[in-house]
């Protein structure tokens, strides 16, 4: 029986996936800090809780902004890894890291955002 490679159709989609799973899992928990914690902040510091809202708020514009420019900026960068992939000894191979590190590109920001908010709300 021949070997899987490395490389294979359900590898690449599982790392292509790899980001996205990773903010749908994380960002529920982000909405689970926040709900639980702005009824308090209300009471007790309605200051730091508006501060809190409105950050929210600009994180999710800002950070749709970002995966915005990275998502216009993909096609540029899959085509000049395509370009050097076509150079490669092994262009497949080079094709599909391009697709998986730019899915993981346009993830990038979000990612950040929610892994941050994850530290800064459990903590």
């Amino acid at each position: 029986m021949p070997k899987a490679s490395p490389y294979s159709c359900f590898t690449v989609y599982h790392s292509v996936l790899e980001p996205w799973t990773r903010l749908a899992a994380g960002a529920p928990d982000v909405i689970n800090l926040r709900l639980s914690a702005m009824p308090w902040l209300w009471l007790l510091d309605p200051a730091r809780a508006m501060a809190e809202t409105q950050r929210m708020v600009t994180e999710k514009h800002e950070a749709w902004n970002e995966t915005m420019v990275a998502l216009c900026q993909s096609p540029m960068h899959i085509w000049f890894d395509t370009l050097g992939a076509s150079w490669s000894r092994a262009p497949h191979v080079a094709f599909n890291e391009a697709v998986i590190s730019n899915s993981r590109r346009v993830a990038r920001p979000s990612n950040r955002r929610v892994r941050a908010n994850q530290d800064r709300l459990s903590g």
